[in-house]
């Protein structure tokens, strides 16, 4: 706890000082209102907005510092108090360097106040730079939390099994909850005003502007990393099979349109995309599932792949009429 007289706005970051060094030691507060020496309640002004102190904290400051105001009475006086917990991401470390003017008997200088990338802590009613050992523990201490949530992390996925956990990102405004495809299957995902009718059923409130999205849960294999060419070769003994050699095969461009028309391009499932490299791979997955939309609904397949003439010779050897060979099924 540290006591002022009243609030100087040119010590404005002398106050966010004594703040970070708080933050990165058990947390504390800044009473404004009580003089010093004698230590008597005499009150202040009111403080500037908290508006003004995030702006200034997090001029100073990286994390932010969380922190909370407070007006007091006692008596006819008021206090003010501006207060902050142990930060959850140390150190606060300083952003840059700020100075004040002050005058002495030499007359007027300046002061530093604040210095780029120091690492301020309190110690026994002071606020100075850290020391090495404070600063050891610090780290060590950020070391084994990581680790412990981690481990708690590892034994709730153990406990729900793998294939049914996902992953909520909760450091931006718009929080995304990342899972599986197979895991996603598995929710009931409501909105808030909705009833569940079912007694008892499963359903997920959602309270705020959450994305549901997929991720790859393990490196791909090689056999998942076919380029387009490579699984055009693979195709076309399917596709020379399922239309008698017309076409006889298909072509890299066309394995594209294929993955298009189902939706599953660079679904990361199906097929991936390297964004350094540039390049395309469908994986065993989307083999499987372009191998079996081209055997059980071929005309539909050759629409999305075939150039008109293929498309025409099709619809004759199989009796379509000429607006039903061009026209894709409902």
């Amino acid at each position: 706890m540290e006591f002022k007289r009243d609030f100087a706005k040119p010590d404005f970051s002398e106050y966010t000082k004594v703040l970070a060094s708080f933050a990165n030691a058990l947390g504390g507060v800044i009473v404004f209102g009580v003089s010093d020496s004698p230590r008597r309640v005499e009150g202040c002004l009111p403080l500037p907005d908290e508006a003004a102190w995030a702006d200034r904290l997090r001029e100073d400051f990286d994390p932010e510092i969380p922190f909370a105001v407070r007006d007091y009475q006692v008596g006819a006086a008021a206090l003010r108090v501006i207060g902050v917990g142990p930060s959850t991401h140390k150190p606060v470390l300083c952003k840059k360097t700020r100075t004040k003017s002050v005058t002495s008997n030499k007359g007027p200088k300046d002061v530093e106040v604040l210095r780029e990338g120091a690492i301020y802590y309190r110690y026994s009613g002071q606020t100075r730079p850290i020391n090495y050992s404070d600063l050891s523990a610090m780290l060590s201490e950020r070391e084994s939390l990581y680790l412990k949530k981690m481990m708690e992390t590892l034994q709730v996925v153990q406990k729900v099994g793998l294939e049914n956990a996902g992953v909520v990102d909760m450091s931006t405004p718009q929080s995304s909850v990342y899972m599986s495809a197979e895991a996603a299957k598995g929710l009931s995902i409501i909105d808030k005003a909705t009833i569940v009718q079912e007694k008892g059923a499963p359903a997920y409130v959602m309270m705020g502007n959450v994305a549901t999205k997929e991720i790859v849960h393990a490196p791909f294999e090689d056999e998942d990393k076919n380029i387009p060419m490579e699984a055009a070769a693979i195709l076309s003994p399917v596709v020379n099979e399922v239309y008698d050699g017309d076409p006889a095969k298909i072509h890299p461009a066309q394995v594209t349109k294929l993955l298009q028309h189902l939706g599953i391009d660079k679904d990361n499932r199906h097929c991936l995309y390297e964004k350094k490299l540039k390049r395309k791979y469908v994986t065993r997955l989307g083999l499987k599932a372009l191998e079996n939309f081209i055997r059980t609904r071929p005309k539909e397949a050759l629409q999305a792949f075939g150039s008109k003439e293929c498309i025409a010779r099709y619809g004759l050897k199989n009796n379509l009429s000429d607006e039903k060979r061009y026209l894709a099924p409902e």
